[in-house]
């Protein structure tokens, strides 16, 4: 079985849906495989009637789907949940800020580990490159990459992604990653050349 690849988190109703972390958890849990009320309540620690409520506001917004119901003994149905994306990536810029800031740790955080991993393998050309000194420079960073993220997921809405495939995420963050480094790697030349003209 098969989801859409990303998702642009961009309107309003969506943004208020997954502003609870919770929320955010259930998505993460269907897109590794299908998963019934029950099988997510106990993951997740929940309550019947908590999960539940969850449940009925990302269904009435469209974010999980029916994928099979199983009749059981007594009558009983069991039906399978999934996500209806696998990665979902949030347009700041579309959100209002009033929403938006819910997203803000979660963008900062993807940006933390880029400049960890680019440290790890080249301290002093990750610190040139990416010029960060305090944390005005980890915020530029962050909402450029959140920026890029969405610019790259874009190209993915339309593919398809099959559970529990971590691989369509290394490839939109890579892209994403890669357009970052390029980006923060002109800087000094624009700089130069607009301090050549004046």
């Amino acid at each position: 079985m098969y989801m859409q690849a990303a998702y642009i988190v961009n309107k309003v109703p969506d943004a208020k849906v997954l502003v609870d972390p919770m929320r955010r958890a259930i998505l993460g849990f269907l897109r590794e495989r299908p998963m019934t009320q029950a099988q997510l309540a106990e993951e997740l620690g929940l309550s019947n009637a908590s999960l539940n409520y969850h449940m009925n506001i990302l269904r009435d917004n469209g974010l999980v789907n029916v994928t099979k119901s199983i009749a059981e003994e007594h009558g009983i149905i069991q039906k399978f949940f999934s996500s209806i994306a696998y990665l979902f990536v949030y347009d700041i810029d579309s959100i209002p800020k009033d929403l938006s800031r819910y997203f803000y740790p979660i963008s900062l955080e993807r940006a933390r580990t880029f400049v960890s991993l680019l440290m790890m393998e080249n301290k002093s050309k990750a610190q040139s490159l990416l010029r960060i000194e305090g944390h005005e420079d980890i915020n530029k960073i962050s909402a450029s990459l959140s920026r890029l993220l969405v610019s790259v997921a874009k190209q993915y809405v339309q593919k398809r992604a099959s559970y529990g495939d971590e691989r369509i995420v290394y490839e939109i963050y890579t892209k994403a990653f890669n357009l970052l480094l390029k980006e923060r790697a002109q800087v000094p030349a624009l700089i130069k050349n607009i301090k050549k003209s004046r």
